[in-house]
């Protein structure tokens, strides 16, 4: 096979792992988006255990699951995603200790994110990937909210999904690499600016991390939407957290991780909403 048959073959390989067969033009979308939200659902209960698992360094792979308060190993009755959180009202069924609104909420969240990935992408395997990015910056948004780190694990998800996207739709190291070394370049100057200027840390390591780790994904073009919606979204999270008097301390990675995932589902939307 010579190199342009390899070319040939590549190019047509990725079309198809790309675009795919299985899009939703084939399948009736009521019958395809109902299998979809279970599938995010139960996503949805990997992130709520995953989140809570992994700032305590404990296994998220092979250790069943159980209840933190009385330790009991938890069943298929236990865990079914948002219907046992309901049924049995929101309490542990074998010690009724209370069940935090994080498990249903994040649960829910990521339904309706796989249902809107597959609804603009289809059955494909750039939803595949996205599938997978909603799911690592839901266990990054949820560990930054309560333990204010971004797992360095999560960190290598982000990339390593976002390679692949990228790479798959054609991107070369000349369009990737300046993306993530601009958000490096970014995040430093951010975090070393700020504590020259105000004497006090805003950006933690995690968040300059993130910025570089978001130009696998973005290209550097895209950066002045991620951090416009950055900005907007974390005043908007400020502005919440000091309603219900938690202090005016909180963390910037869910405004980035929520900003990085509109601007890559929909690529442009700051040009959108200004035309």
């Amino acid at each position: 096979m010579d190199a342009y048959t390899h070319r040939a073959a590549w190019s047509h390989f990725r079309f198809l792992m790309r675009d795919g067969y299985m899009m939703l033009d084939y399948y009736p979308i009521g019958a395809v988006l109902p299998v979809v939200f279970l599938i995010g659902l139960c996503a949805g209960s990997f992130v709520t255990m995953a989140s809570y698992r992994l700032p305590l360094g404990q296994d998220i792979v092979f250790r069943s699951s159980h209840c933190p308060e009385c330790n009991t190993t938890l069943g298929f009755v236990d865990l079914f995603p948002l219907l046992s959180w309901l049924w049995q009202r929101g309490k542990c069924r074998h010690c009724h200790a209370a069940v935090g609104m994080r498990y249903p909420l994040t649960e829910l969240g990521l339904g309706i994110a796989f249902m809107v990935i597959a609804a603009l992408y289809g059955l494909s395997f750039n939803a595949l990937l996205l599938a997978l990015l909603a799911t690592a910056l839901a266990v990054m948004i949820v560990v930054d909210l309560e333990h204010y780190i971004i797992p360095d694990s999560v960190q290598v998800a982000v990339l390593l999904t976002g390679l692949t996207y990228r790479i798959m739709n054609g991107a070369g190291a000349e369009d990737i690499l300046p993306g993530m070394a601009g958000g490096l370049v970014i995040g430093l100057v951010l975090h070393y600016g700020y504590i020259h200027l105000r004497r006090k840390d805003a950006l933690g390591f995690g968040d300059v991390k993130f910025l570089c780790v978001a130009g696998s994904w973005l290209p550097f073009a895209d950066f002045v939407p991620f951090l416009f919606f950055s900005g907007l979204v974390g005043i908007f999270t400020g502005l919440i957290r000091r309603a219900l008097r938690r202090g005016e301390l909180f963390p910037f990675g869910p405004a980035l991780a929520c900003s990085m995932f509109l601007n890559v589902l929909v690529p442009g939307m700051l040009q959108r909403l200004a035309s």
